[in-house]
């Protein structure tokens, strides 16, 4: 197995595990796992010392992403030995060609947390809470027509962590930080297919105005019904990866 070179960004031993992680990722998604080169081996293809190597390989192991025996060496795992919510293995998967397993998983969290966040929030959140997260809809609304997709990637985000935060768990609000890597690049391939805009923002004021009424269950129907319209596309970047997937054969 031949590893690639380690990029010139970042404290040297991030750069080896975030190499090593991204090589098992990469190989898992191909149905594939990988038997690591020898310890001198792998040490001479990635051009680090013995002891970078042996860190890097330890927070994999920690991570789940390997399994290292004595004697047979080191072994890439199936995904579903990894440790799936630790925020590393979260960002690295996302780093990489969008995974839809990986974005099925996210809306199926957030279902999970948004809902029930934006309940408490209709609930809890403070009138500057409910003004704050209005003037980014506003901002957001304003970027409708404009084609500016980073922005409104950007804004869509922090609609969401704004009434997370607003419902005042603060066990919502770490769990909802942890997937805010993955989230980003996720909005960000799912934009580009094809989805109603404006159905969207229309589910986003519903939802804003229910926090205005302080109506925990319309909150609830408008967030369901927002991560509904996400789980649309990531139903047809599924199928389409499958398509594409059986031409190809």
């Amino acid at each position: 197995m031949q590893f690639a070179s380690i990029e010139p960004i970042g404290s040297l031993h991030d750069r080896v595990t975030r190499r090593l992680a991204l090589q098992v990722i990469e190989a898992e998604r191909r149905s594939e796992l990988i038997e690591f080169p020898n310890e001198a081996e792998l040490c001479r293809q990635l051009g680090v010392s013995r002891s970078i190597l042996r860190e890097a390989v330890k927070v994999l192991e920690d991570k789940g992403l390997v399994v290292v025996r004595p004697r047979s060496g080191t072994r890439s795992t199936p995904r579903s030995q990894w440790r799936l919510l630790d925020p590393d293995v979260l960002c690295w998967q996302s780093e990489t060609q969008m995974d839809p397993r990986l974005l099925r998983d996210l809306c199926e969290v957030r279902l999970a947390i948004e809902p029930t966040a934006s309940g408490f929030a209709a609930l809890r959140a403070t009138a500057e809470e409910i003004d704050s997260i209005g003037a980014c809809l506003e901002r957001w609304e304003g970027l409708a027509n404009a084609g500016n997709s980073d922005e409104a990637i950007r804004l869509n985000l922090q609609f969401h962590e704004a009434v997370v935060e607003a419902s005042h768990n603060p066990l919502f609000q770490q769990l909802n930080a942890s997937i805010r890597q993955p989230l980003r690049a996720a909005l960000s391939y799912t934009l580009h297919l094809p989805a109603s805009p404006a159905l969207e923002l229309e589910a986003h004021r519903s939802l804003f105005q229910a926090l205005q009424r302080h109506d925990p269950l319309a909150a609830r129907a408008a967030s369901e019904e927002i991560v509904g319209f996400a789980m649309l596309a990531v139903e047809q970047a599924i199928r389409s990866a499958k398509n594409a997937k059986g031409q190809t054969r």
